[in-house]
């Protein structure tokens, strides 16, 4: 019979703690909230009035069956069981309601829910202090999984290295293919891909011509510091007023006109006698102080008092030309595009080629979207239209070869800070 009733009293006591936990920890918060419009003063009695309620009642409950629980042997005893009943149970509450809230289980939406939850947390926290280890130990396993269900919950809720990389980025939008021979270039918010015998760490020459005009100086004295010459240079004089430089990546002819000095910059390729002839056929222009040349395979495409850029006509010599980038609209008209040079269907499906003067691109509709596939002129038409007809939403892997790294933010050092990092660890 007193086997019967000891252990009716612990079953008593573990629901006795719940239920108190129950009502204290709301009815405490309210107080030292409202407390906290009472000054620094307010706020600390109030606070001390209710861990000092808390801590009776859960001694009173202490005293249910104080044979069935640790430290119930003596008054002093269930005062120290009622802290750690109350302070572990209140600590676990707060963790446990913060992540429920950021895990969007919705318990704190109603009373139905979360005092029924934080009855059950307190009496599994008095659980762990009973003599018996098999009922001990089943709390602490109950807790552990409890803890356990939450971070897995929370896990599920937390954005992913991608998605937090991804910020600002509709990636519903995007469609991306493999090309053969390419790479992604990373740190883009954009499909690009570059050729695999390109060095990104190397700035390739630039293949454009360029006519300096500059205050004249004497032959061969130049600035190191400046731009206009090839770097490294080595100088020979021709004849007064004409003067050749030779540089590591290019090469440059410099002459007199009119008092004041024309620098013609070329590629390491470009012939010296051709750019000596390119050079003495310059001549002013509009607008006034400007000049032109007439440099053999390239065109004046911008010209100013102080520089006249020439480009050459062969486009698959320009930067970038062996490049190819994906570009997605989330409307499909099936129109040509304004500017075109050549616009061609390839397919009923409304397979697309378009031509531009410096770059070619197929289009392609795709589920109710328009991808678009661009290639410098040294890209083959085929090379463009096989990557279309491969496009296809972005994997995790393929996202994070093309996004750029997260930026970095102040270190937060919260206690769910650390419920995510565990989550994330655990659950991933």
């Amino acid at each position: 019979m007193d086997e019967m009733g000891a252990r009716r009293r612990w079953w008593l006591q573990i629901a006795l703690a719940g239920i108190t936990g129950a009502v204290m920890v709301p009815i405490g918060t309210g107080a030292v909230i409202a407390g906290m419009f009472a000054g620094t003063a307010g706020f600390a009695a109030t606070a001390l009035l209710v861990v000092v309620l808390f801590v009776a009642l859960m001694a009173l409950v202490a005293q249910v069956a104080p044979e069935e629980s640790r430290f119930g042997g003596s008054g002093g005893g269930r005062v120290f069981w009622a802290v750690l009943v109350a302070t572990a149970g209140t600590v676990l509450w707060l963790v446990g309601w913060s992540i429920s809230d950021e895990a969007r289980l919705g318990l704190s939406d109603s009373a139905a829910r979360w005092m029924p939850a934080t009855a059950l947390l307190f009496a599994l926290v008095a659980g762990v202090l009973l003599r018996r280890w098999y009922l001990a130990l089943g709390s602490v396993a109950a807790l552990t999984v409890s803890g356990l269900v939450l971070l897995q919950a929370l896990a599920a809720t937390l954005p992913s290295d991608v998605d937090r990389r991804a910020e600002g980025v509709d990636l519903d939008s995007l469609l991306v293919a493999t090309v053969p021979g390419y790479g992604v270039v990373s740190n883009q918010l954009s499909w690009q891909l570059r050729p695999l015998d390109v060095d990104p760490n190397v700035t390739p020459p630039s293949p454009f011509v360029q006519l300096h005009a500059v205050d004249d100086e004497p032959d061969c004295q130049i600035d190191p510091y400046q731009t206009r010459y090839p770097a490294g240079p080595a100088c020979e004089v021709e004849r007064p007023g004409l003067f050749f430089v030779q540089g590591q990546d290019s090469n440059a002819y410099a002459h007199r006109v009119d008092g004041r000095r024309l620098v013609l910059v070329a590629p390491k390729s470009f012939d010296r006698d051709a750019l000596r002839n390119a050079l003495l056929s310059a001549r002013a222009t509009e607008p006034a102080g400007s000049f032109i040349a007439t440099v053999p395979a390239y065109t004046a495409t911008s010209v100013s008092s102080q520089l006249t850029v020439f480009t050459p006509d062969d486009r698959t010599l320009l930067p970038g030309a062996r490049n190819i980038e994906f570009s997605t609209r989330t409307s499909f008209d099936g129109q040509c595009t304004y500017g075109a040079l050549e616009c061609v269907v390839e397919s009923p499906s409304l397979l697309r080629y378009e031509r531009f003067e410096d770059t070619h691109t197929v289009v392609r509709p795709v589920g109710g979207k328009e991808v678009t596939v661009r290639g410098g002129l040294a890209v083959g038409r085929d090379v463009l239209r096989t990557a279309a007809l491969a496009a296809h939403p972005p994997s995790d892997d393929e996202l994070r070869a093309m996004l750029p790294q997260e930026r970095p933010s102040t270190p937060d050092r919260s206690p769910m800070w650390l419920a995510r990092e565990v989550a994330r660890t655990l659950f991933g």
